[in-house]
């Protein structure tokens, strides 16, 4: 008779988060080299590929220097965008999987069943479009998230990167006529007279000429960019980084609300 040993599953919120975060530092991190190097690099001409063997050249249509660099930017929001909502994709997976854990009673099994089983659980999330696996994960939550519009209007401005070059068309406005992108931040502020006083990157605050001002605080706020028909969507290293950062946000948030089982010692065969 082979031995029956107890399996025992410990759930980690942190690796679900992970991939989220994972795609928002590399994002940031290329985006804001590459489009710091398009900035500075002359776009007036089509770039030479290197010599190697037999030289290929394609035919490209003319275009000045900002024609070029409008190609780029766009190009590269784009992918930004793709691995961002790659990353969002694969962390909701991995929601998928550890709810599913969570709830897992098999009594006895066998390793290769349970390797199945999990194999299974990923299979069906990988191929869940993003609304519903956001649904599904929604229903396992603790408490609600509190980005579903946010992403909703990321996979808007997505869609037009991708599908449009950028240039807001008919499907991607609402019914102002306006695309819209409305994601979560991070704030400093201090409070003057009791209006909130917005602290931007390199600020000086004297405090002798503001006495009464006290306190700094950081909240969290949100940030919201419109785009009208036909307006190219465009956004500076400083403003992906903060994109990047918001999905940073969501994948904290979702692992912070993710269902906890008291973990136990194993105790022996079972």
């Amino acid at each position: 008779m082979s031995e029956v040993l107890q399996l025992n599953i410990r759930l980690d919120a942190n690796g679900v988060a992970a991939p989220a975060q994972r795609a928002a530092w590399q994002c940031s991190e290329l985006i804001t080299f590459f489009l710091n190097v398009a900035a500075s690099a002359d776009l007036s001409k089509q770039p030479e590929p290197p010599a190697a063997g037999i030289n290929y050249k394609f035919s490209s249509p003319e275009m000045t220097s900002a024609e070029r660099h409008d190609l780029y930017e766009n190009w590269l929001l784009g992918k930004g965008f793709h691995e961002l909502a790659r990353g969002v994709h694969e962390t909701l997976e991995e929601a998928v999987l550890y709810l599913e854990m969570f709830k897992y009673r098999p009594g006895q099994t066998t390793v290769a069943d349970f390797q199945a089983h999990v194999a299974q659980v990923r299979a069906r999330a990988g191929r869940l479009p993003f609304p519903a696996l956001l649904a599904e994960v929604k229903d396992g939550m603790t408490s609600p998230m509190v980005f579903d519009d946010d992403f909703t209007s990321f996979q808007k401005v997505r869609n037009c990167l991708e599908h449009r070059a950028g240039i807001v068309g008919p499907p991607d406005v609402d019914a102002t006529g306006r695309l819209v992108l409305t994601l979560p931040r991070l704030k400093a502020l201090y409070v003057l007279r009791d209006e909130e006083i917005e602290i931007g990157a390199g600020s000086v605050i004297d405090r002798y000429e503001h006495p009464e001002m006290t306190e700094i605080y950081v909240k969290r706020d949100t940030r919201v960019r419109s785009y009208a028909l036909g307006e190219r969507v465009r956004f500076n290293a400083p403003e992906f980084h903060e994109i990047a950062f918001a999905c940073h946000l969501f994948a904290s948030d979702l692992a912070t609300k993710l269902p906890v089982m008291p973990w136990k010692a194993a105790t022996g065969p079972s």
